[in-house]
């Protein structure tokens, strides 16, 4: 059994009991200072082609009730260090899927799983990963669990005990058997990205649950971490740049690459009767910033559902506009001489 993590300092980001990633990683590394992190020489071009009055969207909801026809957001599954809550089903791909750029569980004979990178490999009889038991599951979209209407249903899920981050896309149990259109795995302790030109649970190649609004940050007034946003395809380029490993859908000629950073500006007031979450989400939004993680609607920001949400939240957040962000330079962290393209991390 791997040994507990550390307890993390005062306002780190977390995931359960694990870090959501280094504090030297590039998602949770604050990007306000301007100097350091000016805007992109093509902010105004890729704002334009949104259009400065589209309204920030909160891409979640406020109840829990997985069977509700208003459970709305991309839920999180904390597998227990001591008794985790899954048996490592066994694990088939959608016939377009992509096994060759997923990762997979593999047995490692004394009870355990490691990590194998390009499922394709695996023989499929091998292939695993930690769905959580059916009492327990939390997944996109709920109880739904048709393919045809229930849309990209990703699963994300954490081993507390290994501090192991695995996301899947396209997620369905049919006839006992779970199949994905892909699946990805992460190292919670480590900045080691997976490999270029890979996709993951989104478009960009990136995780996507250290990037989601959760209410319990909110709550407690502290966001210390980047968020994930979506734009429409029509505006994206076919391109990705660091930290972003993949990109996806048509080709727009000065479009928005995937991995592209997007901060709420300074002058940006932030009003001082609205609530600690609201609060909180749009400071972490002026610090951390936003990365362009996958195709959607425009400005759609992705949380979690929760009863925690307070209504007010959300209406406040989505009076935000296009035209109160900006796109950041990342310039003088990958021109570093210390960068390295197969790393999260941003400080050494």
């Amino acid at each position: 059994m791997p040994p507990s993590p550390a307890p993390a300092p005062a306002g780190a980001a977390l995931l359960g009991s694990c870090p959501a990633f280094p504090a030297t990683a590039i998602f949770n590394t604050r990007i306000d200072d301007s100097m350091r992190f000016p805007a992109h020489a093509q902010s105004a071009a890729w704002i334009a082609s949104i259009g400065g009055t589209r309204a920030l969207h909160a891409d979640w909801g406020r109840t829990e009730n997985q069977a509700a026809a208003d459970y709305y957001g991309i839920p999180l599954n904390l597998l227990s260090d001591s008794s985790p809550e899954t048996d490592w089903p066994g694990l088939a791909f959608t016939g377009d899927g992509a096994p060759d750029e997923s990762d997979c569980a593999l047995p490692d004979g004394s009870g355990g799983h490691t990590l194998a990178r390009n499922c394709l490999a695996v023989p499929a009889a091998s292939r695993r990963f930690p769905f959580p038991r059916d009492a327990v599951l939390k997944a996109e979209g709920g109880s739904c669990n048709n393919p045809a209407s229930c849309g990209d249903r990703h699963v994300l899920i954490v081993e507390q005990g290994a501090c192991r981050l695995w996301e899947s896309y396209f997620s369905y149990q049919l006839s006992g058997q779970w199949t994905a259109y892909s699946t990805a795995a992460w190292d919670l302790r480590s900045n080691a990205m997976r490999p270029d030109s890979w996709t993951s649970g989104d478009a960009a190649g990136l995780p996507i649950a250290p990037l989601l609004v959760r209410a319990g940050e909110a709550s407690a007034g502290e966001i210390a971490h980047a968020m994930r946003v979506t734009f429409r395809d029509s505006v994206l380029a076919s391109a990705h740049v660091w930290p972003a490993r993949h990109r996806a859908g048509g080709d727009t000629l000065g479009g928005i690459p995937f991995g592209a950073l997007l901060r709420l500006r300074a002058d940006a007031a932030i009003p001082a009767n609205w609530t600690t979450q609201a609060r909180a989400i749009a400071l972490a939004m002026q610090r951390y910033g936003l990365y362009v993680s996958d195709i959607g609607s425009d400005l759609y920001v992705q949380g979690e559902p929760s009863v925690q949400w307070d209504s007010a939240t959300i209406s406040q957040i989505q009076t935000l506009r296009m035209e109160q962000f900006e796109f950041v330079d990342l310039g003088s962290v990958t021109g570093d001489a210390r960068f390295s393209v197969d790393s999260f991390a941003a400080g050494w």
